[in-house]
């Protein structure tokens, strides 16, 4: 009997809005789990445990009036760029990012014991904070300007917004160079589907078939 292939975890980068999200849809619909580190930061702040700790912390104007975080308010506390902002974040990242970390990691052993083909691994700051270590590849997304400003507009993001956000990183010729992969983005879905099987297929031609 043949042993199925290892699992090949994916870590994906890109700026805003350069379509990660796609990509690991396409990943999950050949058969790959999507690990979103965005959604599991977000769940954390639903349990109890985490709120009572946050409220230690940050004070209960973080609370809606029905006891939940609410995260307008959560935001304004930590996202600025003096000082006790700052403080305010990592207190918040000191709560949120090991509980966070503990469930990938979960989840990617999960992933592995149950020989899924692939793991797209969505974080962010990937590269900044360590995850890259985990990947067995790194894939960056890269759009042109043109069309990277009218994606952001968009969502109503304008570059002061995207230069606050982009502001802890590596520069993106950094990111590119440290990438196993650049894939342009600059055309529709169809585009952006026919380079992530075609890529997939090369890395593990049987599994990417068995769920093509």
């Amino acid at each position: 009997m043949t042993e199925s292939p290892k699992t090949i975890v994916i870590g994906v980068i890109g700026p805003p809005c350069s379509g990660k999200s796609t990509v690991a849809r396409i990943i999950e619909s050949n058969g790959g789990v999507w690990i979103d580190a965005d959604a599991i930061a977000k769940d954390q702040l639903t349990d109890p445990a985490v709120i009572d700790e946050l409220v230690e912390h940050l004070g209960s104007g973080i609370l809606s009036a029905e006891g939940a975080i609410s995260r307008p308010d959560l935001a304004d506390l930590v996202f600025g760029d003096d000082g006790e902002s700052q403080g305010r974040l990592k207190q918040l990242e000191s709560v949120i990012h090991p509980r966070t970390h503990a469930v990938i990691q979960s989840q990617i052993q999960q992933a592995a014991a149950e020989r899924v083909p692939f793991v797209i691994l969505d974080v962010p700051l990937l590269l900044e904070s360590g995850w890259e270590s985990q990947c067995d590849q790194v894939w960056c997304l890269q759009v042109s300007a043109d069309r990277h400003e009218q994606l952001l507009a968009a969502r109503g993001w304008d570059a002061a917004e995207l230069a606050r956000r982009e502001r802890r990183q590596l520069s993106w010729s950094e990111k590119r160079r440290r990438s196993s992969w650049v894939i342009q983005n600059n055309g529709d879905v169809n585009d952006l589907r026919e380079q992530i099987v075609d890529m997939l297929s090369q890395l593990q031609p049987e599994s990417n078939s068995r769920h093509s």
